[in-house]
């Protein structure tokens, strides 16, 4: 694929603004000690950029801002397009692929099955977004349809109505009933999971996890935050008997054993300012 001139240009200033701006508003979402991998990345892709840049790699450059841009849409990001117009002679909607996506669906009058995470994925992209309210309205009333539809379905008792879930593996994905779907996670789990603990405000949790098996074997805990997830203490061996427990939202007790050998062993966890305090209990 043969680039124009004004197409690298702006993928060239499109990536290094978009990659400041992760530096600046998102190298803080999980932060253990003094240590940020999500900055250590940036500047690693920054680096990468300028020497994609020097040798005129047209197509890398336009993959990573694909690659990047993609995950800040993930995030709904409210602030990009503002910053991009405020520091790049461009203007840009991150949405976009989101808005042409709801469009049809607004026509046709209805939300399928098909359509519920697009609707929604549109309205809380374009929530603060004034000149798409009338879109977001119309969205809204096609979602409470359905829901007096689904209830007037399952109030029918003529009608036998089952709920499912649906599993993605790579290139496979097939259905499961909602009844044997905590069974299956059970299963999965059980290959990995030790124990859960769920902080007191229902959201924050620590996962005890093991991978490996005999010399190569690790037991690890796991801290997910707003912001993301990683790990905190890594000792190696395997299911080893370490205990963990949220004193309050802000504190976590690990009770570990003096002669475990670890790989990783972090006293403090921030996200997006949130901070997490870690004690250890040998016994």
């Amino acid at each position: 694929m043969a680039y124009s001139k004004e197409e690298r240009n702006q993928n060239k200033i499109l990536l290094l603004a978009t990659l400041n701006y992760l530096l600046e508003y998102h190298s803080q979402d999980m932060v253990f000690d003094d240590f940020s991998p999500s900055k250590q990345w940036y500047l690693q892709e920054l680096k990468q950029t300028e020497i994609d840049i020097k040798k005129s790699r047209s197509k890398q450059i336009e993959r990573r801002l694909e690659m990047h841009t993609s995950i800040l849409r993930s995030r709904y990001d409210q602030g990009f397009n503002k910053y991009i117009k405020e520091n790049t002679n461009y203007e840009i909607d991150l949405f976009e692929t989101f808005k042409t996506a709801v469009l049809p669906i607004i026509k046709k009058g209805r939300i399928d099955d098909n359509d519920v995470y697009l609707a929604e994925d549109f309205i809380k992209s374009y929530a603060e977004n004034t000149d798409e309210q009338e879109n977001i309205i119309n969205l809204n009333n096609l979602q409470a349809k359905r829901e007096s539809y689904l209830n007037d379905l399952s109030q029918d008792e003529d009608v036998i109505t089952e709920k499912f879930n649906i599993i993605v593996q790579g290139k496979k994905s097939w259905t499961i009933a909602e009844e044997d779907y905590e069974k299956y996670l059970k299963e999965i789990n059980k290959n990995w999971l030790l124990a859960e603990a769920i902080a007191p405000n229902g959201t924050d949790k620590l996962h005890l996890q093991f991978s490996g098996k005999g010399e190569q074997a690790l037991t690890y805990i796991n801290i997910s935050l707003k912001g993301g997830a990683g790990s905190i203490y890594t000792a190696i061996g395997e299911k080893l008997p370490i205990k963990m427990y949220w004193k309050d939202d802000h504190n976590v007790v690990v009770e570990t054993k003096s002669e475990y050998k670890f790989l990783n062993k972090y006293k403090q966890v921030s996200s997006y300012g949130d901070v997490v305090k870690i004690e250890y209990v040998e016994i």
